[in-house]
């Protein structure tokens, strides 16, 4: 996505919303994240990972988040739980409007149904 100067919040918001999904993979460890950000700045994720070929228990967070513009291209993704803790703060940016990167680790999402997303 090319923008003319940093990023508004109102678009970013509008390119997140929907379902996200990634695979990882780390030595013997292999990983597959979903995340699911709403309109109504409520996001569910969940981490499924299998050790050595053996599946561990899922991970479920749900909660609030709010996005930041750091330039033309990436932007900070503030999540809190649903306790209101801060959960974590990442650098991400868009390849596409079915393309994200999170900068920590280059954890590559891409959109699970785009054929309902605005941009496509």
């Amino acid at each position: 996505m090319f923008f003319r100067g940093k990023i508004k919040p109102a678009t970013l918001v509008h390119t997140l919303v929907g379902e996200w999904r990634a695979e990882t993979l780390s030595g013997d460890v292999k990983g597959e994240i979903t995340a699911i950000f709403n309109s109504d700045g409520s996001y569910l994720t969940r981490n499924q990972m299998a050790i050595r070929g053996v599946p561990a228990d899922p991970v479920t967070q749900t909660g609030r988040y709010r996005i930041e513009p750091i330039d033309k291209q990436r932007f900070k993704l503030f999540t809190i739980d649903e306790n209101g803790q801060p959960h974590s703060t990442t650098t991400r940016s868009f390849v596409n409007s079915n393309t994200m990167i999170n900068e920590v680790g280059r954890i590559t999402f891409t959109r699970v149904d785009n054929t309902d997303h605005p941009f496509n």
